[in-house]
């Protein structure tokens, strides 16, 4: 999948939650709500960053942290440039292998980390 391909993909879910919001942050597309970031994209073609080298086409995200120990057990994720010391995982978008409903899910799980109560409310009652 092109880096236009997947960032949609990851727009739609992302612009979806209550009050997301893309920005930018060095020149890789953000999602935050309100002030408070969620996922971040890094594509192929984003600019070169030395701490960015060797994630490729990827999305990083912050784990809600009853799941974060599990994620990290698994293969497919590896810690974040952007925070991982902080709870935030990369997943690869190389490849045929992305599951997107599992990556909407951690999104999703995501969105709830920084959104607040309000928020998360009205995205329960959206649902």
């Amino acid at each position: 999948m092109s880096d236009e391909g997947a960032l949609a993909r990851l727009r739609a879910i992302c612009l979806a939650f209550p009050e997301a919001q893309e920005a930018l942050l060095q020149d890789r597309p953000l999602f935050r709500v309100r002030s408070r970031r969620f996922a971040l994209f890094n594509g192929a073609s984003s600019p070169p960053r030395p701490r960015w080298n060797g994630f490729g086409r990827s999305v990083h995200f912050v784990t809600d942290p009853q799941e974060r120990e599990a994620l990290r057990q698994d293969s497919r994720f590896t810690a974040s440039p952007h925070h991982g010391d902080r709870g935030w995982v990369a997943i690869s978008l190389e490849g045929t292998g992305v599951d997107w409903t599992e990556l909407a899910e951690l999104l999703e799980a995501a969105y709830r980390q920084v959104a607040g109560r309000a928020l998360v409310e009205l995205f329960d009652r959206q649902e």
